[in-house]
């Protein structure tokens, strides 16, 4: 999963300090002994929701492609799945 710094950190696993709003990539297990701590929670994941509007009706997809109208989108999107 894809994690998000809402508060900077020391990560001691990776050796490294956390920036906020830094992306990175990070196992279930990971995301959540991070937000574990003492300190609360440090993290959020981040969901990549398709498809994405991009504007004058169009909608892009998980692959990449862009479709017309929000319905052939939607419909299209469940078929990648």
């Amino acid at each position: 999963m894809i994690a998000k710094t809402i508060k900077r950190f020391y990560d001691k696993k990776e050796k490294k300090h956390r920036v906020v709003n830094e992306q990175f990539e990070v196992s279930a297990v990971r995301f959540k002994d991070i937000n574990s701590t003492k300190f609360g929670k440090l993290v959020e994941e981040v969901k990549n929701e398709f498809p994405k509007h991009v504007g004058g009706g169009n909608y892009e997809l998980s692959n990449g492609e862009k479709v017309k109208g929000k319905e052939k989108a939607l419909a299209a999107e469940e078929e990648l799945k």
